[in-house]
């Protein structure tokens, strides 16, 4: 973490400079894979409890953020990553003689999309102001689900036009419909209910993988058990298949939490 917190450090004064995050996985969704609801929540923190035991190394997701291509391209990142960050990714399993280095898998992602519980952002310009406030501290203890999807390249434009819909759906709905706040009711292993999501946004890769490219869906809640009720709505589910028939890798989604934040402002 001090590896991620000295970058930030050194980004924060340079343009067009929005924010550092970095996340730990905790374990998996269950529902995105659409396992029976009684399994429902079962491996949210089982990456968390193998890592504890020595059976698994950490993962973690890092998200630099800038507005601009040429404000990325002039923080250097890609050396970045291999003088700072890789020396810091060997991993030796217990009672391993043999050290097997965790390559990071590096990607450039441009944000379609963005929205919180008032508002969706859709422009360049409201996506980099919400994105140089992010408001998911460690301290607040919220959890975070990035989605991980692959589609042909060839269908990408159609895609991109059916997952506008798809998070407005995702950001918008709760359960209890009749909630008197407008936010729904904290969800449990018992209960179908869900609050709405705290944020929600689509990222595209901006370079192809052979003939595929991949997208992230990256969503803040206030617990797992929410993000899980939310999947089991039949609103949410008929919005998914619109774009799910398009998917040819994924859904993973694993769980993390927040290690660190530091946004711009």
């Amino acid at each position: 973490m001090t590896v991620a917190q000295e970058l930030a450090i050194r980004l924060k004064g340079s343009p067009e400079f929005l924010g550092v995050t970095l996340k730990q996985m905790r374990g998996t969704s269950t529902m995105v894979k659409n396992y029976p609801p009684e399994y429902k929540g079962i491996l949210a923190n089982a990456n968390a409890q193998a890592t504890a035991q020595g059976r698994l190394p950490f993962y973690n997701i890092l998200m630099v953020r800038f507005a601009h291509p040429t404000a990325l391209q002039n923080a250097k990142l890609a050396e970045w990553l291999q003088d700072r960050l890789v020396p810091h990714l060997d991993f030796t399993p217990p009672g391993s003689a043999e050290p097997a280095e965790l390559l990071p898998l590096a990607g450039v992602y441009a944000s379609l999309l963005a929205g919180d519980r008032k508002k969706v952002f859709d422009s360049g310009p409201a996506i980099a102001s919400f994105l140089a406030q992010q408001e998911d501290t460690p301290e607040r203890r919220l959890v975070t689900v990035v989605n991980h999807v692959m589609v042909p390249d060839d269908v990408h434009g159609l895609v991109e036009a059916k997952v506008g819909p798809l998070l407005k759906v995702a950001q918008n709905t709760f359960e209890p419909k009749s909630d008197a706040n407008g936010l729904g009711q904290p969800g449990s292993k018992e209960n179908l209910n869900y609050r709405k999501a705290f944020s929600t946004e689509i990222l595209a890769n901006t370079n192809r993988y052979g003939s595929l490219r991949s997208y992230l869906m990256h969503g803040v809640w206030d617990s797992v058990w929410d993000h899980e009720n939310s999947h089991l709505d039949p609103r949410f589910q008929q919005a998914f298949m619109q774009v799910a028939p398009y998917v040819v890798s994924g859904p993973s989604e694993p769980f993390y939490h927040t290690l660190l934040l530091m946004n711009r402002a």
